[in-house]
């Protein structure tokens, strides 16, 4: 017997503003949806309906058994996100559905929500000991897992198409729509650019990167010229090694400090290898 139906949505979603419609659809049929992770936040983490970020590892589309659903609805989803040609190969009865045809889609309503497939256990597994480790450096697991805590409601992450993208995308937990932000595709400068227009409307936003290229760069002194004030972290295996009290007391003093603050935080980018275990090389942006 088949899953049924499963939706995975994409950022065209949040794009087009039909984020709404998508609840409704999955409330009213007890769908399961699986987001891309540029449509983090479609729901919150521990919502039954949410069976977990796709896209970002190998063995990703295998682990969340599409192949065994009946039909799997392509919404919102970008080409970048999942190439269709992945879907071909594992033999998934799949179909792109247009973001404007949510409320004409007819699916068997469910009595209950599916039992998550393999995938969120399996990530589930090691992510979890991650957040309360407290090893020094920081994996990146617990790093993404304080920021999460410690942002205030309506402030988000942001990160680039680089290795920290990648961890926010796995592992951020996720309390609301908009609470990380990461690229479909890489473009230089788009976290900055995105935490820079939100200060301009008062807006809370921290970014996370690796490195300060040329472009960001450009980016952060056009916002030191205008006064803007927002919080870039960079996370490093060199940086010095901080505690997770530490780090939020670091963070807390940068946001109450105004203007553009660049921190450094030491983490162990090593323990990609225990999520490449579970669920293959990481497959996203060509990391």
């Amino acid at each position: 017997m088949g899953l049924g139906t499963i939706i995975v949505a994409g950022g065209g979603v949040v794009r087009d503003g039909v984020v709404h419609e998508l609840r409704e659809l999955v409330d009213r049929t007890q769908t399961g949806v699986f987001n891309s992770w540029a449509a983090k936040g479609l729901f919150q983490w521990d919502n039954p309906a949410h069976l977990g970020t796709i896209g970002l590892q190998r063995d990703d589309l295998v682990l969340a058994q599409l192949n065994q659903a009946d039909e799997v609805l392509m919404l919102g989803m970008d080409e970048a996100e999942i190439p269709r040609a992945l879907l071909m190969a594992l033999g998934v009865t799949w179909r792109d559905v247009n973001t404007n045809e949510i409320s004409a889609l007819q699916i068997d309503v469910r009595e209950t929500v599916i039992t998550r497939p393999a995938l969120y256990g399996a990530l589930a597994a090691v992510c979890q000991p991650m957040y309360t480790q407290d090893t020094m450096p920081m994996n990146p697991a617990r790093a993404a897992a304080d920021l999460a805590t410690y942002m205030p409601e309506n402030a988000f992450v942001t990160a680039d198409a680089n290795i920290c993208g990648f961890w926010l995308g796995r592992t951020f937990p996720t309390r609301q729509l908009g609470s990380v932000l990461l690229p479909t595709n890489p473009t230089p400068g788009f976290a900055a650019t995105a935490a820079l227009t939100a200060a301009r409307i008062g807006q809370t936003a921290v970014v996370v990167t690796d490195s300060i290229d040329d472009v960001t760069e450009s980016v952060l002194e056009r916002a030191r010229s205008i006064g803007s004030a927002f919080v870039v972290e960079v996370w490093s295996q060199d940086a010095q090694p901080l505690s997770s009290q530490d780090r939020m007391l670091q963070l807390q003093i940068a946001m109450q400090s105004g203007g553009v603050v660049t921190l450094a935080l030491g983490v162990d980018f090593s323990r990609r290898k225990d999520l490449e275990e579970v669920a293959g090389p990481i497959c996203v942006w060509g990391l």
